[in-house]
């Protein structure tokens, strides 16, 4: 692996007070893939690992029968994808699609189960990663799951704004989603969500253009 791509590695979550990342490619079997735009990285019933983007940006879905997609999450350079599939062995059942070209490194699934034989320190500072890892993203599916819980395309609007607004420390900011994006995160009809920003604007609730976002202080004051 060449130097910029160790240094995205390094600067993972996974990778936090590594010594050795290097080595720790090796001892994972570590491999670098390539992908297109609208590729996927990562498909259904895959053999589990977990995933590093180095370049690109991609999204995770899963998709009904009907083809209904869910979004469940955005990930951008340094993020990871997997390790709860990895460590709980449960079948793959989502899917890391690239948004642009994208290149990312693969961990294998089965050598992050065994052992380190020299019981060293990045192994079990890893470890501790991974853990903290899978927390956090418990918390991101909490979100959600409050989001969704909203009874209306406004409380849900207005459930994601808020907690985007309190995360970025700001009343104006962008969102990673497309309208048709943002309406698949929070499993609403894209034209009912187009409408029901409009009125929210009108009621000076919020004011948008494309994905920058600027809410009402009376709300987060509520």
């Amino acid at each position: 692996m060449d130097k910029l791509t160790l240094e995205k590695i390094a600067n993972s979550r996974l990778m936090q007070g590594i010594s050795d990342v290097e080595k720790m490619m090796v001892c994972f079997g570590a491999r670098e893939i390539e992908k297109r735009s609208g590729e996927t990285i990562v498909g259904y019933g895959e053999k589990a690992s977990i995933v590093i983007i180095t370049y690109g940006k991609a999204t995770v879905v899963s998709e009904d029968y009907f083809g209904n997609r869910n979004i469940i999450n955005k990930l951008s350079e340094c993020e990871i994808y997997g390790a709860a599939f990895v460590y709980s062995r449960h079948e793959v059942t989502s899917r890391l699609i690239a948004d642009t070209d994208v290149r990312a490194v693969m961990l294998d699934g089965e050598k992050l189960h065994k052992a380190c034989g020299e019981n060293c320190a990045d192994h079990t500072r890893f470890l501790y990663n991974v853990v903290k890892t899978i927390s956090q993203s418990c918390v991101g599916f909490l979100e959600k799951t409050e989001h969704l819980s909203r009874r209306t395309t406004r409380e849900k609007v207005l459930s994601y704004l808020t907690a985007e607004s309190i995360k970025k420390g700001a009343t104006e900011f962008t969102i990673p989603f497309s309208r048709q994006e943002l309406a698949d995160y929070l499993a609403v009809d894209r034209s009912a969500l187009s409408s029901e920003l409009g009125r929210m604007q009108a009621d000076g609730l919020i004011c948008f253009k494309r994905s920058r976002f600027k809410i009402n202080n009376t709300i987060l004051n509520a």
